[in-house]
């Protein structure tokens, strides 16, 4: 498609080079052998990502470590612990009678049966004292639960405190305590957040990585002219752009592809903190904050704008919309190109207002008694310049009257000598 595209345009190959690209192979491997080769993948990196808890490079040798090593000892004496109290817990749960085999002679079955079938009461044999007199007796005696060692108990409370302090009490500052500002909560929530930054830290690391190979390997999928792809806008709204779509330069009138994800260069940044939400209930609250301390009315009418502009709830997107239009016409938002376009035929299309038509008219009034100003300036600049050239002219004429009246009386004076010398002499 691309050598047709040049051809069309009238490219003429001058020189060829060649150019060292990576390409990644897959293979499919046991501990002997390549089971399969799956042939080449899109893209220039390896599609493994490694993400780590800890990372540390002592003597120039790596180290790392996940959240849980240190626990690991606590974990296992407390499951031990857990497994011998369970064991203890279900080997007697009830207390059972103990009775002789006289006492219950006839009446096995009852006895047997009573934890299924739940008898309203049980039955026993009277026993026959010394003398063969029957004697009424109750059971001999009754098993007992096996009590749980003292020891048990303290290390279980032992074992659970080395872990909190090894990994941490996040569900001890999830709980909300009465009477306690928004402002505490939020710095009870960035120390439990501090807790995990450094793995939150490198997990953000490895989302980089995620994405620079999804950008490798959409630069050689993402090939086919006229592909929509989904864009989201600094403001959240969502759009559509075109790839390889073809134009023209306007400099050098050549015909180019915008859009063109495989000549095009990005850098990929993953950000770690509060999420969006957080951010939008952060910045309401310091703008209501400023509300209470601004005194000037126009500075309070955009920061109220941009509250309501900032706002979260069920069916608020449309005054979201609207305030951010209104900050938009004062000046106080960036526009994005579509934005402005909307806001150019919003105004080439919206009837003027009478008082900015009314300051409109006194402005080019002003502006046109200036000019006449200028004019009448001008003028008069003009008038004197032709004053002094129509007397420079009269002075010139003057000094030429008289340079002539000088030359003919020089003439005459000299026609008379010639006279007074030609003449002859008469005796």
């Amino acid at each position: 498609m691309l050598e047709e595209t040049l051809a069309a345009v009238g490219t003429v190959e001058v020189r060829q080079r060649k150019i060292k690209t990576k390409r990644v192979r897959k293979y499919i491997m046991s501990g002997g052998k390549i089971l399969e080769d799956a042939g080449y993948i899109a893209g220039k990196c390896i599609p493994i990502v490694v993400v780590y808890g800890k990372r540390w490079f002592v003597d120039n040798v790596e180290r790392c470590m996940g959240h849980v090593r240190l626990a690991k000892d606590a974990q296992r004496l407390k499951n031990m612990q857990l497994s011998k109290l369970g064991e203890i817990s279900a080997l007697s749960s009830v207390e059972k009678p103990i009775l002789t085999p006289e006492q219950v002679a006839g009446h096995q079955v009852m006895w047997a049966e009573d934890n299924l079938k739940d008898y309203p009461y049980l039955l026993i044999n009277p026993i026959t004292d010394q003398n063969g007199n029957q004697a009424v007796s109750g059971p001999v005696a009754y098993t007992r639960s096996a009590a749980i060692p003292p020891a048990m108990a303290a290390l279980l409370q032992i074992t659970e405190t080395d872990m909190q302090d090894i990994l941490g009490n996040p569900a001890g500052a999830d709980k909300m305590v009465s009477n306690i500002s928004g402002k505490a909560v939020e710095m009870i929530q960035a120390r439990v957040d501090g807790q995990a930054f450094i793995y939150m830290s490198n997990f953000a690391k490895g989302m980089k990585r995620c994405g620079e190979i999804w950008l490798s390997m959409a630069k050689d999928i993402y090939t086919e002219d006229k592909r929509k792809m989904k864009t989201i806008a600094p403001t959240g709204e969502a759009g559509i752009v075109e790839l390889m779509k073809p134009s023209i330069d306007q400099e050098t009138g050549a015909v180019v592809m915008e859009n063109d994800l495989g000549s095009a260069t990005f850098d990929v940044i993953a950000d770690v903190g509060p999420s969006s939400s957080t951010k939008r209930q952060a910045t309401v609250r310091a703008l209501t904050g400023m509300l209470q301390i601004t005194q000037d009315p126009e500075t309070a009418q955009v920061l109220t704008a941009m509250a309501m502009m900032n706002m979260e709830g069920e069916g608020v997107g449309d005054a979201n919309a609207y305030f951010r239009k209104k900050l938009l016409r004062m000046g106080v938002v960036k526009p994005t190109d579509m934005e402005a376009e909307e806001l150019m035929a919003e105004m080439q299309g919206k009837p003027q207002d009478p008082n900015a038509m009314y300051l409109q008219a006194a402005a080019e009034e002003a502006t046109a008694k200036a000019a006449k100003a200028r004019a009448d300036t001008v003028e008069t600049v003009a008038s004197a310049e032709l004053k002094r050239a129509q007397t420079l002219e009269t002075l010139g004429k003057v000094d030429e009257t008289a340079q002539n009246m000088a030359l003919t009386n020089a003439e005459a004076v000299q026609e008379i000598l010639q006279g007074q010398i030609i003449q002859p002499v008469v005796r």
